[in-house]
């Protein structure tokens, strides 16, 4: 229970970097998406043409598939790619296809190297990064991540967002504290950065410190209590705290406000451990 807890806050955490090209209707059980996205014919440059990522997640439905292939032979003509790259981005991401998505935000921001386009480049990758299982795929995927973000830090060297999923490529290498370190910069620049203090609290749940995790989750609920995925990891660590009766009243409290079928399973589980 505990990985697959810690995978539904990691990718809930994730979609908030991603709402730009969140498509406009729901992705149900977005949360058990996390598949392998695999990259098995990676191109060497999304600014070459290369073909879309090849994945093991389902295929994009028929209608889905039609839409691409014809957003595809606009290309050629078109004078606007910008429009049919934001456009074909919008029908992967509809089809939870996120790491296909990306290639094509990426091409944006080859096309117009703005440091919004980066970062909307870097959150993509960072998102199908955090959905990837295989190790070659964290691998690839972290560093695409990694690229986008480092050209927004150039121009942006106060991009705290960047930052710190910049951090968060790092926990599955060699250097783990090195994701430590550079979250612990960016709340020394500020202290109450939200997406930072999630991440450190995920961290800490990850390392089974879960006295230090509930820390951060508090710390992140006095800045936000509107912050449901900090409550929902609140609960979670102090279950695992043995400080069972609080979090029953935060998960049944969380329980009345969660709309999401695949969270509500989740927060079921929680309090059925309790029990």
């Amino acid at each position: 229970m505990k990985r697959h807890f810690l995978i539904i806050i990691v990718a809930a955490i994730a979609l908030t970097g991603f709402l730009y090209y969140r498509p406009k209707v729901v992705v149900k059980n977005e949360a058990k998406a996390n598949r392998d996205k695999v990259a098995d014919n990676k191109a060497a440059d999304a600014g070459k043409g290369q073909n879309d990522i090849t994945t093991q997640a389902p295929k994009l439905s028929a209608e889905q598939e039609s839409q691409v292939t014809e957003l595809k032979k606009k290309l050629a003509a078109s004078t606007d790619k910008k429009a049919l790259y934001t456009q074909i981005a919008q029908v992967f991401a509809t089809g939870n296809r996120f790491d296909s998505a990306a290639v094509y935000i990426e091409k944006i921001a080859i096309a117009e190297p703005t440091t919004e386009n980066w970062l909307k480049a870097g959150d993509a990758y960072f998102q199908a990064y955090n959905l990837a299982l295989k190790q070659e795929n964290i691998t690839y995927l972290a560093e695409k991540t990694r690229s986008a973000y480092q050209k927004v830090l150039e121009k942006s060297p106060h991009q705290l967002m960047a930052k710190t999923n910049l951090a968060m490529t790092y926990v599955q290498t060699d250097s783990p504290m090195q994701a430590i370190m550079m979250l612990r910069q960016v709340l020394e620049e500020e202290p109450n950065f939200e997406p930072a203090l999630m991440q450190m609290g995920v961290l800490s749940m990850q390392s089974n410190q879960y006295a230090r995790a509930a820390d951060r989750f508090r710390q992140v609920l006095r800045i936000n209590p509107a912050n449901l995925n900090a409550q929902l990891a609140l609960g979670y660590s102090l279950i695992e705290t043995g400080e069972k009766a609080q979090a029953k009243k935060i998960l049944e409290d969380l329980k009345t406000k969660v709309k999401d079928p695949t969270l509500t399973e989740e927060i079921n589980k929680a309090l059925e451990s309790i029990k």
